[in-house]
Formats: C-alpha cells, structure tokens, sequence
C-alpha cells in the first residue's frame, strides 16, 4: 500500500483482504506494518527497491503458521538477522545463475574478415 518515511526509519504498509462467509458482507480486512532501518539497507548493499519484497517474504512467512480468522493488525520490525540471510540468499542466487552460464569462446576473426588484430613489436 506503500511506505512513509520517519528520519532513518521506513514504514512499509501492508493489508491483506480476507473473504467473509457470505459474499455480499464486505471483506475484512487486516494492516500490517513492517519497521526497516535505512542503514542496514546500505550496510548490507539491498536496493531500497527491494525493501518491500524482503517485508512481503518475511510477512508470507509470519503469517503461513498462523489461522486467517486469528490474523489481526499488527506491526512488526526488520533486524539484522532478515537482512543478514536476505542478502546471504541473494549472493547465493547470483552465484548459481553465474555457475550457470555457458562460457563464451574467446574471439578470432575469420580469415575473410576485415578485422585485424594490430601487431605486437
């Protein structure tokens, strides 16, 4: 729903809209806020664009134990540990995508080609 901002302290909002019994009743709805320190989006080199895919993944996480008819407004805060392993999983993830790549074959013109590698005296 988006974010406000109090010094170096942003506050992603969150909702989640949960069905009613009868369909003609309006949706309950539930608020989440999630607390993240600016510093440590720096400090562990995240995108701050990435700020509320890291809320989403821990809130999908929070809320997977928990009953729909038990959920209720709540607020929660990012630490440490939510960056250290967000970051931890990213690093893996460009590692794995590297490991995949086919190595590209290193460049030799052609004998027709009009590309010449300048001499070495």
């Amino acid at each position: 729903m988006g974010f406000t901002q109090e010094a170096n302290i942003r506050h992603f909002h969150f909702q989640r809209v949960l069905p009613r019994a009868r369909p003609t009743s309006a949706p309950n709805i539930v608020r989440f806020t999630m607390n993240a320190d600016m510093t440590l989006f720096a400090r562990y080199r995240i995108p701050v664009q990435e700020g509320p895919a890291l809320c989403l993944q821990i809130l999908t996480e929070t809320m997977a134990g928990l009953d729909e008819a038990s959920s209720q407004s709540a607020s929660y805060a990012l630490t440490l540990e939510h960056f250290t392993s967000f970051a931890l999983a990213r690093t893996k993830d460009q590692e794995a995508k590297l490991a995949r790549r086919k190595p590209r074959p290193p460049f030799k013109p052609t004998g027709a080609s009009q590309l010449k590698w300048p001499r070495v005296n």
